[in-house]
């Protein structure tokens, strides 16, 4: 399949810019200490309710996707051991993790690039067995092998994200740095094949998350029966902020597709307030969800709130309780953002801070650290619905189906649609 350019010119692509945005913040800094700061700590935070949370497990990738969010995190690390899994299996169990996402570059590669060398299949029994949902988040590759050389253990599977930058053959190679497009569609074939619940999930940029690549989206999931998700780019590195989605192309990227899907889960806080959801909570990070990150070169396995910002992560979860780093600063940080947006400069007042709550953490983190190189939890999304105004139709006060179970519904700021 070859896309059609006609209507944007080369340099719009990511892969074709020579030069990046000058960085004012230091992404990689977390490797040297904690760096997010603890903000506000008088006031009050919303309830723990963690349920919903993934663990990145591949220590390697084979691919270079220009929106990686784990790439400022991944630096070759130590392999897992079966001692380790069954640790952080038991953690999970004790504190009542409902759903695991596995993802974060390729969950294949648990143990380095040979996938002979995998434990992923002891880690999904492993969860499996302590009565735990598993779902997986791959470009095609994991679900590829599991299915072949696991089967047993790609039965066990609730749902499979399987992930597109462009539903168009070349840009998402391109975007890729491999030709794996065709993986991908065998992927979503051979979850249709075993009735196994499926999404196409796109990390919205500017030059992907337009109305003609949306339609072709639709296509695709008409075609393998399968659900959409939308990741709105977070701004981990400097050069994503060249890929951002202006206000407007994001209001209406999600106008088109709630036109065209049924909701599944309203997790992206800007529309959950223009549609006027009356069950929205606001971000749920550090309040339902949470993010186990991958192994770092000297063993140890941190955890963050929010899987876009490495500056929360903490602890070791080979030897400290998931109880307590629940408990900690950073995560407590989240709770009082979620509790308190009306101390977000700008947010008080507003008649749609209910269903916003200062919008995605990660996202107002990220933008206005690298639009002003200070960091702060405290501030409102760029997306903010009140200041955007945004012209296009919504549907008020949707309902979402409570008969199913997606791993990615409740965990992270994520839009779940299906076509209609």
């Amino acid at each position: 399949m070859t896309a059609d350019r006609s209507n944007q010119p080369a340099a719009d692509y990511p892969w074709t810019r020579k030069s990046l945005p000058l960085s004012v913040i230091n992404p990689k800094e977390h490797f040297e200490g904690p760096v997010g700061p603890i903000e506000h700590e008088d006031a009050d935070e919303c309830e723990i309710d963690i349920k919903n949370i993934g663990w990145t497990l591949g220590n390697d990738c084979p691919y270079r996707c220009t929106h990686c969010y784990s790439m400022s995190a991944r630096e070759k690390g130590m392999d897992f051991t079966p001692e380790m899994i069954d640790r952080i299996v038991g953690q999970l169990a004790l504190n009542g993790v409902e759903t695991v996402n596995l993802g974060g570059n390729e969950p294949l590669f648990t143990n380095g690039p040979n996938p002979r060398d995998t434990l992923l299949p002891r880690i999904i029994d492993g969860l499996v067995d302590a009565g735990i949902i598993v779902g997986l988040t791959t470009s095609g590759i994991t679900g590829l092998h599991l299915e072949r050389d696991h089967n047993a253990q790609w039965r066990r599977l609730n749902d499979l994200d399987v992930s597109f930058d462009s539903p168009f053959e070349d840009e998402h190679n391109a975007n890729r740095g491999a030709k794996i497009y065709k993986q991908a569609i065998r992927t979503l074939e051979l979850a249709k094949e075993y009735g196994l619940d499926h999404t196409i999930i796109m990390c919205g940029m500017n030059w992907n998350f337009t109305i003609r690549h949306l339609e072709r989206l639709l296509e695709l999931a008409v075609e393998y029966d399968a659900h959409i998700r939308i990741n709105p780019i977070k701004p981990v590195e400097p050069a994503h902020m060249d890929s951002l989605l202006p206000a407007e192309q994001y209001y209406e990227g999600f106008a088109f597709l709630m036109e065209h899907c049924s909701p599944v889960d309203l997790g992206e806080p800007p529309i959950a307030a223009v549609t006027d959801y009356q069950k929205a909570k606001g971000c749920p990070c550090g309040r339902t969800s949470f993010r186990i990150h991958s192994i770092t070169p000297d063993g140890r396995i941190p955890v963050s709130p929010c899987v876009y910002l490495h500056d929360y992560k903490v602890g070791d979860l080979r030897e400290d309780d998931l109880y307590d780093i629940i408990r900690s600063p950073q995560f407590r940080s989240f709770r009082r953002r979620n509790a308190n947006p009306d101390l977000l400069a700008g947010c008080e007042g507003c008649g749609m801070l209910q269903q916003c709550r200062g919008g995605c953490a990660g996202r107002s983190y990220l933008h206005h650290a690298h639009e002003t190189g200070e960091r702060s939890l405290f501030v409102r999304d760029p997306y903010c619905p009140r200041d955007v105004a945004p012209k296009f139709e919504f549907p008020q006060r949707p309902t979402v189906p409570t008969d199913r179970r997606l791993v990615h519904m409740d965990y992270l700021c994520t839009w779940i649609g299906k076509p209609k």
